[in-house]
Formats: structure tokens, C-alpha cells, sequence
């Protein structure tokens, strides 16, 4: 019970917030009627910034409605004003290239009319959207000109941690995480002195984010739900998912996949709400990852895809390597090793260009340069002491920037060395592919040569012999008389013999003319074949049969293409021979079949004579070269009869990538 009232009551105190802050907009928004110029400039401004958390739309028209009023006073300080709020506007909604000229123009305003707190705010929006934007180098430069600003002019003391806690976020991303906790430490002390909320909430949130890059889980999901809360109170719930995709990484990482799965999709959809395309992004990746832990790959593919095309579109280029690596990832655990392989290409590339200025001079720069500023205000009584000090960090700054000149040229001899190295290499692969592929040809050319020549000596020499016997043979029989019936009959066996064996002799040629034999040759063959069946057996129907969606161009080695026409060839002799004896006069069937499915050429030759019973039959010599040839195809010969039911030989032979 006191549970269930504790719960009643903290869903009491949120609404009462949002009321109100309804109420406060609604005064406001009652309040602008009756107002003109400079407070009317104001009030809009400040609707602007109130909507910016419910209604993007809404902050925008606001903002331009104060840019109109702002040129009625003709007053540049009211310009600048409206002008950052209509880039705070586009900010909210990842607009950033309208954001950032917005923003300019603020900051060219405020330049002409030295507004140091107009600059530094200024300057504080921008790092933010360069950090969204991944311009880490441009970020850092914007956060420290403001830190600086306001460490001499602010009159709020809650600015100075606000931009402390921008840093912290920035080094965060570098993986910078003793720096990270440094300037979130500082941040979170300034705004519980300053009894700040707000800031206590955001900076508690921000260290959660430190925790969970340092596997320190347990502590990030406390610190995100502490921060979760936190917004939950001040009535800033579009902030609320940032701390819920916290949460979500952290029961993931923790192996509580089915939590973070539920999370995940409460993040998303707060975030798709929103319209917040950054965070949606990362919160996409994050969901992909979780995703694959249950190993559902087309869907964590799918969500990736998502959010690679957001973010090139946004030019979130952080997030778009994070999503390469994990596409690349999710394309190898599925077995799809050339998309991997593309996409990792696409990652390491993309990884060079984001990563090249985080670790660059520049950034040392400006932080000596803050720290010595740093310096400069805290020891201005002590000149003497001061003087001391930039003397040993001009000293230092010498030794690194030499360091680092020394390394740079070392780096670029290493490269050119390692490059001309790489080219020399490059060139005796391509000499040795190059050699190893004349040596193929050369004896490829050989083959074809000594195929072509054997062709030519059975055509000529063996072909020539066969073609006298049968002339000789049709000789004889002219010159037999009525009586030696027996004597022709056995001349014409051994004449239609021959005139098989040449019928054999021109298949053999037809292959070993051949390197390899694409399905339409081999096709017609068969046909030749068959149709010289039909003709010579009067009782009997031979159907051959082939799916009509063959590719007629697949080709098969000569060597399959001879062995799949013999094992085809030999069945029906077979089945001429065996299956139809004492069955004269009677109608007999045969039927050929081709078909062909993802992975294998189905081949299958029936028909319905006598049959037999396959353990008490001795199987030959041709059936035994059947089956020899079917092995050489990768395929196993399978035979089927019954008596009166017929036989039937199946065999199938892989289809080749």
C-alpha cells in the first residue's frame, strides 16, 4: 500500500509540474496580446524556448514571429536575440546548416556590439551543434571561447558549469574518460552549490553516459534512473529517453537482453515523438545490436538501415560509422561474408575521416590555452609566480610541438617507404599473375590442340574404317541369294552395329571438340537422340521433357556435359533391351525429365515395362559405368522397379555457383 501511494503520489506532483508549465506558457501567450517592442520581442522569445520542449513547429513560428516585431524597434540587441531563437529552433529540430546560419548572424550582431554574454551564448550553441555533428576540433573551440567569456563576465553562476558539462560530453566521445569525469565532476559540484536542479539532473545523467563507457554498468543504470527522475520532476520529459537508451545499453551489456529490448522500444518511440533524429539514430543502433543477441538478423539489419540513411542525410558522421561496424557485423554472424566485407571497407574509411582530428594539435592548443587562462585568473596577484609558470609551459609546448614535429616526419618517411615498399610489392604480384596465367593459356591451348587432333584421327582414320564396313556390309547382302535369309539378317545386325558405333564415335568427337558444353548443346543432343529412339521402335512413346526456365547458356565441363548425356543414353538402351520383352504389340511409354532447382539438376528416366526385382538381379557392366559416372558428377545413381510396374533411374547433379 505505501508502494502504490508513493507512486500515486509522484504521478500527482508530474502533473501538477506540466500543469504548470502550461500554466506559465498560457501567461505567457495571454501576456504577448497586450505587449509591443522590446517586451513583446521577449515574451516571444521565451514562448519559443517553452515550446522548443512540446511543439518544435510552434518554437519556430515564435522565433520568426520576434525577428518581425525585433525589426519594427530596429534595435540590434532584439535581432540578435531573435535570431538565436530561431537557430535554437532548427537546433532542436537537427536542422544544424539553418542553425548554424542563424546563428551567425547572431554572433556577427553581437560582435559589433561587444555583447561578451551574447558571444558566449552564442558560441556555447554552436559547440553543441558541431559536437551532434561530430566536428569535435570546431566544438571544443566554440565551448572554450565561451568558458572563457563567462569566466570573467557572467553574472549567472550556473553558465560555467553548463559549458564544463559540454566539454565533458565532447571529451566523452574522444574516449577521453579521466577528462570526461574531471569536467563532470566540477560541473556537478558548481550546480548543487547553486542548488540548480536542472543542472544537478543533466550532469548526473551525463556521468551515468561516463559510467556506461567505462563498463561500470551497475552504476550507469543508477545514475541514468536517478536523472530519469530528475526530468521527470522539472517536467523536461523529451529528455527522459536520453536516460532510458542509458539504461537500455546498460541491462544489454549486463545480459538482460529481454529489458533492454522493452527500454529500447520506449526510447524509440518517445524519441520518433520527438522528431529527434539524432538521438533516434543512436537509440536505432543501440536497438540493432540488442536485436542481435537474439540473433534476429534481417530485423537488426533493417534497423541499421534505418538509421546508416539517417545519419548520412543529417551528416551524423559518428553514428554512421557506428552503424557501418554493426552492419558489418550483422552481415557476417548471417553468413553474408561479401557484404560484410564491402560494408567493413565503407567503416574503415569512414572512421579515418571522423577520427583524424580527435587526437590533433589543435586540441592540445586550446586546452593549454584554457588552462593557462585558467591560470592567468586564478594567480593574478602573484605575477611574479605566473611569469614562472607560462615560461615552463612555453618550455613544454616547445618540446611537444618538436616532439611532434619529429614524429610527423618519422610518420611520413615510415609512409613512403612503406608505399613505395606496397607498390614494388603490388608490381611482382601482378608479374606472377601474369606468368601463371600465360603458363594456363599455353596449356589450355595444348589441350585444345591435342583434343582437336585425336577428333581429327578418329574422324578420318577410324570414322573412314567404319564408314568401308558398312558399305562392304550393304556389298554382301546385294550379292546373298533368297536362301541365305540367316546370313543377311546377321549382316544387318552387324551393319546397324557400326552405324551405332559411329553414331558414338561422332558424340565422343562432338565433346572432346568442346572445352565445356552449355545446356542448349547438350539439349539438341539429347533430342537427336531421342528422336532416333522413336523412330526405330514402332510400339513405343518416348517424352522428353525440360523445364522451359533452364538457362540455355549454362555451361558444364565437357567431361559432365559426356557423362550426363551417357548416363541418359544408357538408361533408355536399357530400357529398350529389358523392360518391354515379352510385351510385343503392346503400347509402351518412356519419359525423360530435366529439371532443375535452386541447387541441383533433377534428372529422372522411367517407364512402364516389365520391371524386376532389384535383389534378384545381377546388375552389369553398364548400369556399374552409370553409377561410376554419376559419382564423377558429385551425384549418386538411385534405381527403382517392381515387376509389371516398370524402372525407374534418378540421379541428380549439383548446380555450380
Amino acid at each position: 500500500m505505501k508502494r502504490q501511494g508513493l507512486i500515486f503520489l509522484l504521478a500527482v506532483l508530474t502533473i501538477l509540474k506540466c500543469c504548470a508549465q502550461q500554466e506559465k506558457l498560457d501567461s505567457l501567450l495571454k501576456v504577448s496580446k497586450t505587449q509591443n517592442g522590446e517586451l513583446l520581442v521577449g515574451t516571444l522569445n521565451e514562448i519559443s524556448w517553452y515550446y522548443r520542449n512540446i511543439h518544435l513547429d510552434s518554437a519556430l513560428a515564435y522565433a520568426r514571429t520576434a525577428l518581425l516585431e525585433s525589426k519594427k524597434t530596429d534595435q540590434k540587441k532584439l535581432y540578435a536575440s531573435a535570431y538565436n531563437s530561431i537557430a535554437s529552433a532548427y537546433q532542436a529540430k537537427t536542422e544544424y546548416d539553418s542553425a548554424i546560419y542563424y546563428h551567425s548572424k547572431s554572433l556577427s550582431i553581437n560582435y559589433l556590439r561587444a555583447d561578451s554574454i551574447g558571444l558566449a551564448d552564442t558560441h556555447n550553441n554552436l559547440g553543441i551543434i558541431e559536437d551532434e555533428r561530430g566536428n569535435f576540433e570546431t566544438s571544443l573551440e566554440h565551448y572554450f571561447k565561451a568558458l572563457g567569456i563567462y569566466g570573467n563576465n557572467a553574472t549567472d553562476p550556473d553558465l560555467i558549469p553548463m559549458v564544463l558539462g559540454n566539454i565533458g560530453i565532447v571529451y566523452k566521445k574522444q574516449g577521453e574518460y579521466a577528462m570526461v569525469l574531471d569536467y563532470y565532476q566540477q560541473a556537478l559540484e558548481l550546480y548543487k552549490r547553486n542548488k540548480n536542479a536542472f543542472g544537478v539532473t543533466v550532469t548526473t545523467g551525463n556521468i551515468g553516459s561516463a559510467m556506461l563507457r567505462l563498463k561500470r554498468f551497475e552504476d550507469a543504470i543508477g545514475y541514468s534512473l536517478d536523472a530519469a527522475e530528475g526530468y521527470k520532476k522539472l517536467g523536461y520529459n523529451r529528455y527522459v529517453p536520453y536516460m532510458l537508451n542509458n539504461v537500455a545499453v546498460a541491462e544489454d551489456s549486463l545480459g538482460q537482453h529481454g529489458k533492454a529490448e522493452k527500454i529500447y522500444l520506449e526510447a524509440i518511440e518517445m524519441f520518433t515523438i520527438d522528431n529527434n533524429d539524432y538521438e533516434l539514430t543512436n537509440t536505432r543502433i543501440g536497438f540493432a545490436k540488442n536485436q542481435l543477441g537474439f540473433k534476429r538478423y534481417d530485423f537488426a539489419i533493417a534497423q541499421l538501415a534505418l538509421a546508416l540513411e539517417v545519419a548520412r542525410q543529417k551528416d551524423f558522421k559518428e553514428f554512421e560509422v557506428n552503424a557501418l561496424q554493426l552492419l558489418s557485423e550483422a552481415y557476417y554472424q548471417k553468413g553474408n561474408t561479401d557484404l560484410a566485407y564491402s560494408t567493413g571497407k565503407a567503416l574503415i574509411a569512414k572512421k579515418d575521416s571522423l577520427f583524424q582530428m580527435a587526437k590533433t594539435k589543435a586540441i592540445f592548443e586550446l586546452e593549454a590555452k584554457y588552462r593557462a587562462e585558467k591560470k592567468e585568473k586564478e594567480l593574478s596577484e602573484q605575477q611574479l609566480q605566473l611569469a614562472q609558470n607560462r615560461l615552463e609551459i612555453n618550455k613544454k609546448n616547445n618540446l611537444i610541438y618538436g616532439l611532434l614535429s619529429l614524429a610527423l616526419l618519422l610518420g611520413l618517411i615510415g609512409y613512403l617507404f612503406y608505399g613505395q615498399q606496397r607498390l614494388k610489392n603490388r608490381q611482382l604480384l601482378k608479374e606472377n599473375e601474369l606468368k601463371t596465367a600465360l603458363v594456363h593459356i599455353e596449356t589450355q591451348n595444348r589441350l585444345q590442340d591435342q583434343r582437336l587432333r585425336i577428333s581429327r584421327d578418329l574422324h578420318d582414320n577410324i570414322g573412314s574404317q567404319l564408314t568401308f564396313i558398312i558399305s562392304s556390309i550393304d556389298t554382301l547382302k546385294y550379292g546373298l541369294t533368297n536362301g541365305e535369309d540367316k546370313i543377311g539378317n546377321k549382316l544387318n545386325e552387324i551393319g546397324m552395329f557400326t552405324k551405332t558405333t559411329i553414331n558414338e564415335l561422332r558424340d565422343t568427337i562432338w565433346a572432346m571438340n568442346k572445352e565445356n558444353i552449355t545446356f542448349e548443346d547438350l539439349q539438341y543432343r539429347l533430342n537427336i537422340f531421342m528422336a532416333t529412339v522413336n523412330r526405330a521402335s514402332e510400339h513405343l512413346k518416348l517424352d522428353f521433357t525440360v523445364d522451359s526456365d533452364i538457362d540455355p547458356t549454362y555451361s558444364f565441363t565437357a567431361e559432365e556435359g559426356v557423362n550426363l548425356y551417357r548416363i541418359i543414353q544408357e538408361a533408355v538402351n536399357n530400357a529398350l533391351k529389358y523392360a518391354f520383352v515379352d510385351r510385343e504389340g503392346l503400347d509402351h511409354t518412356m519419359e525423360v525429365c530435366i529439371h532443375k532447382t535452386m541447387d541441383f539438376f533433377h534428372v529422372e528416366v522411367t517407364d512402364n515395362g516389365v520391371g524386376f526385382e532389384l535383389s534378384e538381379v545381377t546388375l552389369g557392366n553398364g548400369l556399374s559405368n552409370m553409377q561410376k559416372r554419376a559419382k564423377d558428377l558429385k551425384s549418386e545413381l538411385r534405381l527403382t522397379s517392381m515387376l509389371g510396374q516398370g524402372t525407374s533411374v534418378v540421379f541428380n547433379v549439383p548446380v555450380r555457383e
